[in-house]
């Protein structure tokens, strides 16, 4: 019991050291900085698209009364979690394995008494705390400029296609419901980068070169997204064929 305890405690050491590193470093004020870019633009998006089609309406409601802070969060969400945040994620994950090993960092560490289990373990919660702060950074922030321009709550609509994908319905959550689905999707979309932080480190553990160590999973993940993207072959198989007579 004692050992354990020992190992838990010297994790949780390196854990708090990875990450003061990581915050020393330009990528955290890089990546904070693209985020808040991130918020601009949607803001800028989401605001013109209203004005030219804020009147449309889905079941009975005008569109623009179903734009508020919580649903513009989770509209900055989208293209955060699917494309930017990966990215990010995964780079960093890359630099504090591979690159350190490239640069003879790693192996200083090795030196003192701690397991090679211990110091890959620290890395990767290190990651998995610093990409959580990034989807916390960018809930405050799409919020706060969604409330400003769009109201602070409300009824939101649920774009089921852009979450699902395929035929996922599209329906409108009440209020009362909607900060539980934005609190939820933050949390569960943290799952998501953890698992693109393993990936990254498990290939910079196995290669330990920091450039093939960012193109090989940036690869795989961008190349599963488009698989995922594109309609299934019973789509195909089940669409009548037309008449070209």
């Amino acid at each position: 019991m004692s050992n354990s305890r020992e190992k838990i405690r010297k994790i949780l050491f390196l854990t708090g050291f990875e990450l003061k590193k990581i915050f020393r470093q330009k990528h955290a004020a890089v990546g904070l900085a693209v985020l808040l870019l991130l918020v601009g633009l949607c803001s800028i998006g989401t605001w013109i698209r209203l004005n030219h089609h804020g009147e449309n309406k889905f079941e009975g409601r005008i569109m623009s009364e179903l734009v508020n802070g919580i649903s513009f969060s989770e509209t900055a969400l989208l293209p955060g979690i699917y494309i930017l945040l990966p990215m990010m994620i995964g780079i960093l994950a890359a630099s504090v394995f591979a690159g350190e090993f490239e640069g003879g960092q790693i192996r200083m560490i090795s030196i003192r008494p701690v397991s090679r289990t211990s110091i890959l373990m620290a890395k990767f919660m290190a990651v998995s705390i610093y990409a959580y702060i990034c989807l916390f950074f960018l809930m405050v922030i799409s919020y706060a400029a969604g409330a400003a321009l769009f109201g602070f709550s409300g009824d939101i609509v649920v774009f089921g296609p852009a979450f699902l994908g395929g035929n996922a319905p599209i329906y409108i959550l009440n209020s009362s419901e909607a900060w539980t689905r934005l609190f939820l999707s933050y949390y569960l979309a943290g799952y998501s980068l953890i698992s693109i932080a393993g990936l990254f480190i498990m290939f910079s553990a196995v290669i330990r070169k920091l450039t093939i160590a960012i193109i090989i999973p940036l690869g795989i993940y961008f190349t599963s997204y488009i698989l995922d993207a594109m309609p299934s072959w019973t789509a195909f198989t089940n669409s009548s064929p037309q008449d070209t007579s």
